[in-house]
């Protein structure tokens, strides 16, 4: 169903549980930085789906399970139960319609079928699933938006709603406190305001260490000079005086962003061309017995991460493929420190893969803002040919043999994102003609088709290991690797 799982979590399914499904599934989506009004679509037919099975099916399910991720870079979002099949509810959502007049009954439904009419409902021998594949949309510009006046909120929702994801704040306090856990692009704020001014207000929010060089325009009806001149030099990025100019408006915040990206890119060019390669070119080849292990990578250094222990005494190999999420140095540079910490852990004894996911999905938990997450595939190599594969949150290991091939979908999902781990491998035994490919994201921005493996199979090995990195649709972009495994 998904190839690579980003979170996953299993839920008691009862009444009083939904406030808490519902509020895990806003903190994922957070942490993923999904868009605001898809998350909020998310949140909403997951939480009438729940409710039709509590009040309607025959035999209630016990859990649900819910999972967010990527099927050939196509988004899904799935919410598995266990209660008695059920072939009707399908029929019912698809049938089902928003009513012509305004009403706060019979929505749950056909809100389901209006926000993700293309969803997909299967039933198994033990589980019934719906699944929904989430419309791809270029991220807007997230603004927050202070104004004591709700007249003045309404007007900046008006204008710019169809433009920009807005957070709008009455209350400079529950903008800070917002603030204190979130990110946004541009901070707009009223200049006099009760008991905080604009400025008071900015000190504040640049004093929180992720909001130093927020862009902050203020909005006033105070048009003096010393006011303006004082704007100017606490170095505020535009001043705008009520009443406000739609087209004036746009502009400006289009000039103010476009300014701040193109500082942040030349910040994050030199950062790049200062960063120290955390590892040295990696071998293309290992070979481990009678099994060879072949690795491409690009670029070879600053991309994803990998490591490799060789076999000692009682030690089986094992090799670690890691990627922190985001792109750009910046995104490389938190990778370097997870890099790092990760060959501490191994330094330190620490060998267990369960251990290892383990203590690093807390330390990113408990990091700042908690904005870091990682994709990590832990690669275990016995002395009976058997690979044992640790997946969280990497694209699903293909497996290949002359008459078949498996997408190896057991994922724990990201690192930093998911309170609670199932931390149980995948094992492959090698035989002759069986291939193991282990892969970064990167190499499935553009995917391989079902026709592309299905003739993978017919070739040996080392030139399936070829054949998928040379794959003419692969992304020029994003870090990409790509381990094989056979004998």
């Amino acid at each position: 169903m998904i190839n690579q799982i980003l979170f996953k979590q299993t839920f008691c399914l009862n009444y009083e549980n939904l406030k808490t499904i519902r509020h895990w599934l806003k903190s994922q989506s957070h942490k993923l930085n999904l868009n605001y009004e898809l998350s909020q679509h998310m949140i909403l037919v997951c939480n009438e789906y729940c409710v039709n099975l509590l009040a309607h099916q025959r035999l209630t399910a016990s859990h649900v399970e819910l999972k967010y991720g990527l099927r050939n870079n196509q988004a899904r979002f799935e919410i598995i139960d266990n209660g008695s099949h059920w072939q009707a509810m399908k029929e019912k959502i698809s049938s089902a319609t928003l009513p012509e007049e305004p009403t706060c009954n019979k929505l749950g439904l056909a809100l389901i079928n209006t926000y993700f009419p293309d969803f997909k409902y299967f039933l198994t021998n033990h589980q019934n699933i719906i699944q929904f594949n989430l419309p791809q949309q270029k991220p807007k510009p997230q603004l927050l938006i202070v104004d004591d006046s709700p007249s003045q909120l309404a007007l900046f929702a008006t204008f710019l709603r169809h433009h920009y994801q807005l957070i709008l704040f009455s209350k400079p306090s529950e903008a800070l406190d917002w603030l204190a856990h979130s990110q946004c692009d541009m901070v707009i704020t009223d200049l006099h305001m009760p008991n905080i001014d604009g400025f008071s207000f900015r000190d504040k929010v640049t004093k929180l260490k992720h909001c130093q060089s927020l862009p902050f325009i203020f909005i006033s009806a105070d048009n003096k000079d010393a006011t303006l001149l004082e704007a100017a030099r606490a170095g505020i990025d535009d001043y705008l005086t009520k009443p406000l100019n739609k087209e004036k408006l746009l502009t400006i915040l289009k000039r103010v962003l476009k300014r701040h990206s193109t500082l942040a890119s030349v910040f994050e060019k030199q950062l790049l061309a200062q960063m120290t390669p955390y590892q040295s070119e990696f071998p293309s080849q290992i070979t481990l017995r009678d099994i060879t292990i072949d690795i491409d990578q690009y670029p070879i250094n600053q991309g994803d991460f990998l490591l490799y222990r060789k076999p000692e005494k009682e030690k089986p190999a094992m090799l670690i493929l890691g990627d922190n999420m985001g792109h750009g140095p910046l995104a490389k540079a938190n990778g370097i420190g997870w890099f790092g910490y990760i060959a501490g852990l191994l330094d330190a004894g620490i060998e267990s893969p369960k251990e290892i996911c383990e203590i690093l999905n807390q330390q990113l938990i408990a990091a700042p803002n908690n904005r870091h997450l990682i994709c990590l595939m832990i690669m275990i190599i016995d002395n009976n040919n058997t690979v044992h594969i640790y997946n969280a949150g990497m694209p699903a290991a293909l497996q290949l043999s002359h008459d078949k091939s498996i997408h190896l979908e057991e994922n724990m999902g990201l690192l930093g994102i998911n309170t609670q781990l199932t931390i149980e491998p995948k094992l492959i035994t090698l035989t002759k003609n069986v291939s193991l490919h282990c892969y970064s994201d990167g190499l499935i921005n553009h995917p391989i088709t079902i026709k592309q493996i299905n003739r993978l199979t017919h070739y040996q090995a080392k030139e399936r290991h070829k054949k998928i990195w040379q794959n003419p649709q692969r992304s020029t972009i994003d870090d990409k690797t790509l381990i094989s495994i056979y004998r």
